[in-house]
């Protein structure tokens, strides 16, 4: 058996469970980067838009956009896949590309179980 005096391991994988993943798809907003695991929120226009704050999103971005990428997209109004359900480590979510802090995790898995989605602490 190894032992590893005083390490820590951080698990920053977004996905927990794969195989409860679901995904759907959007229209993206014009010249708006999107970062995998981004809180979005979802328009009555299937538009995706970043989550104001970790109460107000809908929808979890699957992978990275650059802006000018969505624009061509919106453009050509190409849908991107986002999940609607599954398991995803709350550490690893994020808002306009920057992480929550701890203090907004809660917030954010209530939020997550109205969604139902989970979002855990690992």
């Amino acid at each position: 058996m190894t032992k590893f005096a005083n390490a820590t391991h951080v698990n920053q994988d977004l996905s927990l469970d794969v195989g409860k993943e679901r995904t759907t798809t959007a229209l993206v907003t014009t010249a708006t980067a999107y970062k995998k695991g981004d809180l979005l929120a979802l328009s009555d226009a299937n538009v995706l838009t970043h989550a104001t704050d970790e109460k107000t999103w809908d929808v979890i971005c699957t992978r990275d956009i650059s802006a000018a990428e969505a624009t061509a997209m919106a453009a050509a109004s190409v849908e991107v896949p986002v999940y609607y359900a599954g398991k995803f480590n709350v550490a690893a979510v994020s808002i306009s590309g920057t992480k929550l802090a701890t203090n907004k995790y809660a917030a954010a898995r209530a939020k997550a179980t109205k969604n139902r989605i989970e979002l855990a602490k690992v």
